[in-house]
């Protein structure tokens, strides 16, 4: 994965098949997503949490995939805990990731328009 964030040249040059990699990434992701998703039901802005989350632990020059993954796992576990327990109804863990994500989402939006980002 760090080798394709340098680059389509570069990656070729280092002897990654960019192609078929690309092609075996976006299977996998399309399949653990599947898999979640059946298992979970859909849950709402994790992506967008969990991205500038991994962001800012890991800093800049570092491959965050992976940590957004488990950024994103953290988020899901604490949303189902806190959904469960916090209340005296059991809310589904996409609500409780609707409530944070959204205003979360905002932030990031203005934040990009401020720098001339978006």
């Amino acid at each position: 994965l760090d080798m394709l964030e340098l680059g389509e040249q570069a990656a070729t040059s280092l002897g990654v098949d960019t192609n078929k990699t690309r092609l075996m990434l976006i299977i996998s992701s399309v399949l653990i997503i599947a898999l979640a998703t059946a298992a979970t039901g859909p849950i709402a802005f994790i992506a967008f949490l969990s991205g500038p989350i991994a962001k800012r632990l890991v800093g800049v020059g570092f491959s965050s995939i992976v940590p957004a993954g488990l950024v994103g796992i953290i988020l899901v576990l604490a949303g189902d805990l806190i959904g469960q327990f916090a209340f005296d109804a059991r809310y589904p863990v996409g609500v409780i990731t609707g409530i944070i994500g959204a205003p979360y989402l905002i932030y990031l939006l203005i934040r990009m328009n401020r720098k001339g980002d978006l």
